[in-house]
């Protein structure tokens, strides 16, 4: 999440069976755990940024500048406020095949505007599939990427230009990188396309991970390559009114299989846990809070590991 100065976000926990804020879809057939916006100290609990359900399906919200929703079609047992897509997505959705279907055939319209202004969204599953979500000209835009080095897409999100975009550009680059006499340089700034590139770049480079462990670390350092520190630092798309410049305010590993979220913050770059498991979200639970500003440990004190002859 990259933003300016001044926004605090926190955990939220939302049992099986919790009101959403959808009239189509009033209550979650999963439970979940959402990344939410708190402001003048209420937390937004509906507005879900980004999370995980128990079935493995994750959603995520990011910018897209020149963004046009539809409009809402009247229907009230179709239609779901983009500001609530992620929270009706972790709510409701199996997974991607289901969604798009569910899209393609209206018996899901999401529609604008939106308090967070232009927004596309990426649902993955436990399958490994992803399906892109773009309002393109007014249009519900549904792309599936499935992680196959371009043939569909390269497994990466981030934001403007749209998908379609990003991933011709890679493609672009991999005939250059394949041409006789290639020189190539890895792209530095944190604008949306070099990201894409430099994450496809470091991603694709790396070897298949042994374990779950090894996979988790190794998406760590492809976050590490992507993450903006605070300050204003050049080359971000940082605009006026973004405080002091966009940065990153934390950042999250998904494990689908597992139905484990990791994340860290921009004043706690040590990985923090919740199990969905542990996190109260079957039937008859009740919500619950974590403000990510929680004063939890920022380094592990190795000093009992220590082996002494």
């Amino acid at each position: 999440m990259d933003l300016g100065a001044g926004l605090s976000f926190a955990i939220a926990t939302t049992p099986k069976s919790s009101p959403l804020a959808t009239p189509a879809f009033p209550t979650a057939r999963h439970g979940f755990v959402g990344f939410v916006p708190i402001e003048v100290g209420i937390v937004l609990e509906h507005f879900v940024t980004a999370g995980l359900n128990t079935v493995g399906v994750s959603c995520d919200q990011q910018t897209l500048l020149h963004t046009v929703y539809p409009n809402a079609t009247g229907n009230a047992s179709t239609d779901v406020s983009v500001d609530y897509f992620c929270e009706y997505v972790l709510g409701n959705v199996v997974n991607v095949t289901s969604l798009q279907s569910d899209l393609l055939h209206k018996r899901v319209t999401p529609h604008g505007g939106s308090i967070s202004g232009g927004q596309h969204f990426v649902v993955r599953d436990s399958s490994g599939d992803s399906l892109i979500i773009e309002f393109l000209d007014g249009t519900v835009t549904t792309t599936r990427d499935h992680n196959d080095q371009g043939t569909s897409g390269f497994g990466v999100m981030t934001n403007e230009p749209s998908f379609s975009w990003q991933v011709e550009n890679t493609r672009h680059a991999m005939w250059k990188m394949k041409n006789a006499r290639p020189s190539f340089t890895i792209p530095g700034t944190f604008y949306p396309d070099e990201r894409f590139l430099r994450i496809h770049l470091f991603k694709s480079s790396m070897p298949t991970p042994k374990s779950n462990v090894e996979a988790i670390q190794q998406a760590v350092h492809v976050m590490n390559s992507v993450t903006v520190p605070m300050g204003n630092q050049m080359g971000t798309d940082s605009s006026k009114g973004e405080g002091q410049g966009d940065h990153t305010l934390f950042g999250i590993v998904y494990d689908h299989s597992e139905r484990v979220v990791y994340w860290r913050t921009q004043f706690n770059q040590n990985l923090q846990r919740l199990r969905l498991v542990d996190a109260e979200i079957t039937l008859n639970g009740t919500r619950g809070y974590l403000s990510l500003k929680n004063e939890l440990p920022f380094f592990h004190d190795a000093s009992s590991s220590i082996v002494r002859k």
